[in-house]
């Protein structure tokens, strides 16, 4: 098992799978229950995750994606810190 190659290469590209990796595969209720929790909470993180297309400037899209690793979760947070500033502004005017 040690002299095994690894499944993926450095920059993370999958090789082909062959029958040995299948071979080797577990089902979900045969993992640890530690991993199923992990697993289980991944899955429940992405189901409150719906995907919509929004058409945003060019210029907005680059600069928020030259902010590096993770500028769709800036996006986000931006958009929840605009709902709460129009949250307030609606219960004033009430």
């Amino acid at each position: 098992m040690a002299d095994r190659k690894p499944w993926t290469d450095g920059e993370g590209e999958v090789r082909e799978l062959t029958d040995e990796f299948f071979a080797e595969a577990k089902t979900f209720h045969d993992l640890p229950e530690d991993q199923q929790r992990v697993l289980k909470g991944i899955m429940e993180e992405n189901a409150s995750r719906k995907k919509v297309a929004v058409p945003l400037p060019k210029e907005v899209v680059e600069k928020m994606q030259a902010t590096g690793e993770g500028w769709e979760l800036r996006v986000e947070e931006a958009v929840r810190q605009w709902l709460a500033r129009q949250g307030k502004r609606r219960r004033v005017a009430s």
